[in-house]
């Protein structure tokens, strides 16, 4: 198994903000020599997000009997089931929003074979601590009576 990181290492929501975010990135398996197992990190998630859904849209079709999912690194599948991108298009969604509580990554799974689609994997993600930090250290900012 290979595990290929993103060159894009931002975590690019930040923790003070309140607003939907939606992210995505490219991802050209042609351009990479990989097989079942191989795992690619595509997006970043900070520490203290939701992430409402992820997807992929396969951009220009694959060859071939590979499949992958959309998941993270506790869960291959956590988004998007096993899918053969030998077809243009959305891909079908699970319904599984997600609270994390550190940071970790959209990851791409190449879950049979592989693969040589070129797809666009985005995440629609929002942060749970507004105006802290997504390092768990913030202090009570009121008062109990």
């Amino acid at each position: 198994m290979t595990a290929y990181n993103s060159s894009n290492t931002n975590r690019l929501i930040k923790a003070s903000s309140d607003q939907v975010r939606v992210m995505s990135e490219v991802v050209d398996f042609s351009s990479t020599t990989n097989a079942a197992t191989d795992t690619f990190d595509v997006i970043g998630i900070p520490a203290n997000t939701l992430v409402l859904s992820a997807g992929v849209d396969v951009l220009t079709a694959g060859t071939g009997t590979g499949t992958i999912a959309i998941g993270d690194s506790g869960d291959a599948d956590q988004y998007v089931d096993e899918v053969a991108p030998t077809s243009t298009g959305q891909q079908t969604l699970l319904n599984a929003p997600e609270a994390y509580s550190a940071a970790d990554d959209i990851r791409i799974t190449v879950a049979t074979a592989a693969v040589n689609a070129k797809v666009r994997v985005w995440a629609t993600m929002m942060s749970l601590d507004k105006g802290g930090s997504d390092a768990d250290t913030d202090s009570q900012n009121v008062t109990f009576s």
